[in-house]
């Protein structure tokens, strides 16, 4: 048994504990005492992506008997505000903070300054590029970007593939990976990449430069996506083409407006990240770093592929 395996098992005994005990001292009088203050600091709100990742937190936080505040910043991906929600919450005492960093870089000074503080830093999804985090937990997004590409461009077959490529918001570790990962997919299959612009994770900056790149090039057998949202905006570019037919799209997240767009036949590919499970196991590590339990720096969880062939499952 590996050491992540036993570290993680010590977690599930953890969350177990807790919850038996809160079921065995809770009376219809009065609750047993919060166990911790901690604050969730998502992206944005723009996604419903963030809205499952607040919901994953809050579940955990039912489950271990924490208060939560979950936060998010009113400019989508402004790690300004993010930063401004983490020294509130210094401010305040609270015991915990995790925070999915919209600027892996950006966010560091935030990090830097919870440390001093001795408050517990955690970032689920997207990895920090400094300063002292207790767990990152989330989607191996470089080889799932690499296995959502390769999927689209072996499902397509035939000839030299011609490739757009929808990046994610700049200075984000995710989108970077999975920039690299399709990267990897393209060059394998000697596809021709015919552009990569960032869409910022938008579904609306999706369909806006994907209006223009549909323009510039005449001939596009498939547009690979950071996202879903940015997937889901290129599709109704494609579509008041009437181009939809010939252009295939993938996304990455696995949110249930992309399902619904595989049912239909209108999205190929997107990876499953789970994001309730990405947050829960982010509140689960910083409650077992309060409780002085070892946490493994890295928790991988997995995105399996949802494709026409399983979506069946996914939609139950």
């Amino acid at each position: 048994m590996t050491k992540k395996i036993i570290i993680l098992f010590l977690a599930l005994l953890f969350v177990g504990a807790i919850l038996m005990a809160g079921g065995a001292k809770e009376t219809k009088v009065e609750k047993a005492a919060l166990f911790a203050k901690m604050i969730f600091i998502v992206k944005s709100m723009d996604n419903p992506f963030w809205d499952s990742m607040i919901e994953g937190a809050k579940e955990a936080a039912k489950d271990l008997n924490i208060e939560i505040d979950a936060l998010a910043p009113i400019k989508p991906y402004n790690v300004e505000e993010q930063l401004r929600f983490m020294e509130e919450g210094i401010t305040k005492g609270v015991d915990a903070i995790i925070v999915v960093p919209a600027d892996s870089r950006g966010i560091v000074p935030g990090i830097e300054k919870a440390n001093a503080a001795g408050i517990i830093v955690v970032t689920p999804n997207t990895k920090a590029a400094g300063g002292n985090v207790v767990t990152w937990d989330g989607a191996a997004n470089f080889d799932a970007g690499y296995e959502v590409a390769k999927y689209i461009l072996s499902e397509l077959g035939g000839t030299r593939k011609k490739v757009i490529y929808l990046e994610g918001t700049p200075g984000n570790q995710t989108a970077y990976d999975r920039k690299e990962g399709a990267m990897k997919a393209i060059k394998e299959a000697n596809a021709t990449l015919l552009a990569s612009q960032t869409a910022k994770f938008s579904r609306i900056e999706g369909q806006n430069v994907m209006e223009n790149l549909l323009q510039q090039f005449p001939e596009i057998d498939c547009v690979i996506t950071g996202n879903d949202e940015m997937a889901l905006g290129a599709i109704e570019a494609i579509d008041a083409t009437g181009r939809l037919d010939e252009i295939k799209v993938t996304g990455f997240d696995g949110n249930n407006d992309a399902k619904r767009a595989i049912k239909e036949g209108r999205l190929m590919v997107t990876g499953d990240q789970r994001p309730d499970a990405q947050a829960y196991w982010g509140v689960v590590a910083a409650a077992m770093a309060l409780k002085g339990m070892p946490c493994p720096k890295e928790i991988y969880l997995p995105a399996p592929l949802i494709t026409k062939h399983n979506i069946d499952q996914y939609l139950k």
